[in-house]
């Protein structure tokens, strides 16, 4: 748009109604930033960024049929936008709706191969499929464009696990854990490593990733039927 032109009354309404919306859901008043950013969106329904938001705030509050369909019209508007390709794929994964997935995170890869996050999805998608060594090709690709992405580590990590693969798990998981400092790992991670220790016969460093992780309270519950296993194995030798 030309700086020597006006902006439209419609989008400066949409624009308007969207950063209210945007605060709204800040203070996480999200029914009052889904009136408001449905507003944004009937104000100028050309308004990429306001259908983006409508549709993050309508996941948000459970509606996720609408957010997907809000997020399939901003795409319309804008195709080779690749985080939009992202998101609305993130979207579909988690609605278990993989081809839609697949072909969102295929176009992501081509308009941004650079982007960590796009091949970060695509490897989320062969995981969820079941596609174990083309999950973690996926993830070094990622990793290779952001070597400390937690969320690529992890995931990276279980799919070692899945592939039988503890050691090249551990590996990873080393690395992982230095990025949050000494004794700062998150429950699920120490429970990932107890369970490549656990794979790998070190029964002990099993136990004690074990009660780590159930120490940090939000442990996955395999972290308390593992070591209960591992206690009465022991009791009973």
């Amino acid at each position: 748009m030309s700086r020597r032109n006006p902006v439209p009354a419609e989008l400066a309404d949409a624009r308007r109604l969207c950063n209210e919306g945007l605060t709204a859901a800040d203070r996480q008043d999200l029914v009052r930033a889904e009136s408001l950013l449905e507003a944004a969106v009937k104000s100028c329904p050309v308004d990429v960024d306001a259908r983006r938001h409508y549709a993050e705030v309508l996941w948000s509050r459970g509606e996720k049929m609408e957010a997907v369909a809000q997020m399939a019209k901003a795409l319309e508007l804008s195709p080779a936008d690749a985080g939009l390709c992202i998101e609305a794929g993130r979207m579909y994964l988690e609605l278990g709706l993989f081809a839609e997935a697949e072909r969102l995170s295929a176009e992501a890869v081509r308009l941004a191969p650079g982007s960590n996050t796009a091949w970060h999805l695509r490897g989320q998608i062969a995981m969820a499929r079941g596609q174990f060594d083309q999950a973690v090709a996926d993830f070094h690709r990622g990793l290779g464009i952001a070597p400390d992405d937690r969320g690529l580590l992890r995931d990276a990590a279980e799919a070692y696990l899945r592939l039988n693969k503890p050691r090249r798990a551990l590996a990873t998981l080393a690395v992982l854990g230095e990025s949050y400092g000494p004794d700062q790992a998150p429950a699920d991670v120490l429970t990932m490593e107890a369970v490549a220790q656990e794979s790998l016969g070190r029964l002990d460093d099993a136990r004690d990733s074990y009660r780590q992780a159930i120490a940090k309270g939000n442990a996955p519950p395999e972290a308390a039927r593992r070591l209960a296993a591992l206690d009465a194995a022991s009791v009973s030798r």
